[in-house]
């Protein structure tokens, strides 16, 4: 080619390269180092929001234990997450902060496979806590030996990957934080063997004796029984990817193989096949190399591996630690865009930071949608503060610095105040649908332990009582409401007798599934205006409500009935809208207030049922002694 039209060539990659983008994954991995302390997590996520990165690959299997919580893994081993976590939830803590900013999180099983670390809380046998518990999932290889080299003296220990129980706990640990967690995708790593020599325990053999009238061969790379294996795996994935859908079908299932031919040939990780097969929304090979010339060889290998269409779930992994320059991170950017690839995922946050900002002035200058999502799926989070101009108090509410309150400043209202004093918050809602409630408490000890904060919801007043005796600092997630677009007030009111601290509160938008909530109608009259109800929480299945009927006359008995068929029918003075299936109730608290809780059943048959509930209270104000109060209503989704 003559010299003026490679340049010409050169040229027009470039321009290419670092066109505007609209969609683009901009993922990063951040592996246990990152989540030590909730101020790590925060200072990590306000470096990569800076730069515009929209995805973070937060570990959670790691090890052998789960870094948060985990009943799964107490069933399997006794022990309900990793010993340096205890007391804490960093996936939570992640979650909150990465949604705060626009960021959207996949929960990373890293050690997939691999159960344990002799060099990390081993237990008495060196293989780690679950296969201690279940030694007959130990895998072995073709002499019996069970132990793979950490290369620096110590040993990884694997599971079997055709034992049934050995999946099902897998499948279980995901379905268990795509039921608990408000994630954006799964990533399950190390769905692979450690080298082709393993497989030669008695399940293995068994299942392969089952499937083919055969022994596993002597030769450990025999075509047939690396197909076999390899094929098992594929099925293993399918599963994996089934159940997280039917969990959650918006959940975006990833995986991040090594690359071919060698995720085949040494690992038995055949991932084209998961891509052809259906079992991943996007893959993140793992491209790790230091030059790019030497990227763009190994990345071409494997498009060349797949057809076209399923190049458009290929966002390759990058390797930007030490040793890669960033010239050649910044080149290996522009040939996934030349290639038209959904983007790129960096290994990992600690070793690209130095690469941010010629990532940001180059390729990320400015926030761009993740790819396969509806617009808006994570817009940033809004929060205002006690001395915002749209923030509203009365004089009880005292200006207070406080250490560790966001801003260094909040507003106390002292034992004195009266109930009716308040500090009313109006946040703006860019769109009718389900929000999470955030209250940032400044870790102050002598707070009130049920500090109301009434919120304005599509479905009535919530009362979301609030513990302000959180030891550390911290934006909590406290509810989780259905609200109209437009604006919502969040009012802090002081209860008598307790110190109520007004600080910081925040909205971001929730994508647990749920059925629109609303008001039906209107109540009667009563001593305090009238019986109130109100809904919030999720009517999704496997979700819950919250049912709450306020501005009862204190200690008075008050009831919420609950149905899934609406009627209208003439009842003191005004409308009955539920047929009740089940009546609750008890007497109203010193705020007034009954409430219960409804656990919505996984069941799938329950997929458009209405929900209503309708509250009625003794009141001598009222219509024949009682005050009715609006219906609220929903539809499980």
């Amino acid at each position: 080619m003559p010299t003026r039209l490679r340049s010409l060539f050169a040229i027009l990659l470039l321009v290419v390269a670092t066109a505007a983008q609209t969609q683009e994954v901009r993922g990063v991995w951040v592996a246990r180092d990152g989540l030590t302390t909730r101020t790590k997590i925060i200072q990590t996520l306000d470096q990569l929001a800076a730069a515009n990165i929209n995805l973070v690959c937060v570990n959670c299997w790691s090890r052998g234990f789960t870094i948060h919580p985990s009943d799964v893994l107490l069933a399997a081993c006794g022990q309900s997450q990793d010993p340096s976590y205890l007391g804490r939830d960093p996936l939570q803590e992640f979650v909150i902060e990465a949604h705060r900013r626009g960021i959207e999180v996949e929960a990373w099983f890293e050690y997939g496979f691999m159960f344990g670390w002799n060099g990390w809380f081993p237990g008495p046998t060196g293989v780690g806590p679950v296969l201690t518990a279940n030694p007959s999932w130990i895998a072995r290889d073709n002499t019996g030996n069970s132990q793979v080299s950490d290369g620096a003296g110590g040993f990884f220990t694997w599971a079997i990957h055709e034992h049934p129980a050995v999946r099902q706990f897998l499948i279980d640990l995901a379905v268990e934080v795509v039921a608990r967690y408000d994630i954006d995708g799964i990533q399950f790593d190390r769905a692979r063997y450690p080298s082709t020599s393993f497989g030669y325990d008695p399940t293995t053999a068994a299942a392969y004796q089952v499937a083919t009238g055969q022994l596993p061969p002597t030769n450990v790379n025999s075509s047939a029984w690396k197909r076999w294996r390899a094929d098992r795996l594929i099925a293993f994935h399918q599963d994996f990817y089934n159940a997280v859908k039917a969990r959650r079908s918006t959940v975006r299932v990833t995986d991040a193989p090594t690359v071919m031919p060698g995720a085949y040939d040494t690992y038995l990780q055949d991932w084209p096949a998961w891509l052809a097969g259906g079992s991943l929304d996007l893959v993140y090979p793992q491209v790790y190399r230091t030059t790019t010339a030497s990227y763009i060889t190994t990345l071409d290998q494997q498009l060349n591996l797949l057809a076209v269409p399923l190049r458009s779930k290929v966002a390759p992994g990058i390797r930007a630690i030490s040793g890669t320059p960033t010239n050649d991170v910044l080149g290996m950017v522009a040939a996934d865009r030349a290639r038209n690839l959904p983007g790129h995922v960096f290994w990992y946050a600690e070793g690209l930071y130095d690469d941010l900002p010629a990532l940001t002035t180059n390729y990320f200058q400015v926030p761009v949608a993740f790819p396969q999502r509806p617009a808006n799926w994570r817009p940033l989070g809004v929060q205002r503060e006690e001395n915002d101009p749209t923030t509203t108090f009365t004089a009880a509410f005292l200006p207070s610095s406080v250490v560790g309150a966001s801003g260094g400043q909040a507003r106390l209202a002292l034992p004195f105040a009266a109930a009716t004093d308040q500090v009313v918050y109006t946040l703006p809602v860019s769109e009718a649908g389900l929000w999470s409630l955030l209250v940032f408490t400044p870790g102050s000890a002598g707070l009130s332990t049920q500090a109301p904060h009434v919120v304005a919801t599509a479905a009535g007043s919530a009362h979301v009582r609030v513990n302000q005796t959180q030891t550390t600092a911290e934006w909590r997630e406290v509810a989780t409401l259905w609200l109209a677009a437009g604006t919502t007030t969040v009012a802090v009111r002081a209860v008598p007798g307790q110190a109520v601290l007004a600080d910081a509160v925040g909205l971001v938008r929730s994508r647990w599934p749920s059925g629109a909530m609303a008001t039906i109608g209107t109540g009667t009259p009563g001593t305090l205006g009238g019986l109130q109800m109100a809904m919030w929480g999720r009517s999704g299945l496997g979700g819950s409500l919250r049912l709450q009927a306020s501005r009862a006359v204190a200690g008075m008995p008050t009831v919420i009935g609950i149905g899934l068929t609406g009627t209208v029918i003439p009842l003191f003075g005004g409308t009955l809208y539920v047929v009740p299936d089940v009546v609750l109730g008890g007497l109203a608290d010193a705020q007034g207030i009954v409430e219960t809780d409804v656990v919505i059943p996984f069941a799938p048959s329950l997929l458009g049922t209405g929900l209503f509930a309708q509250g009625l209270t003794l009141d001598a104000a009222g219509p024949d002694g009682v005050s009715l109060s609006a219906a609220v209503a929903t539809s499980l989704q």
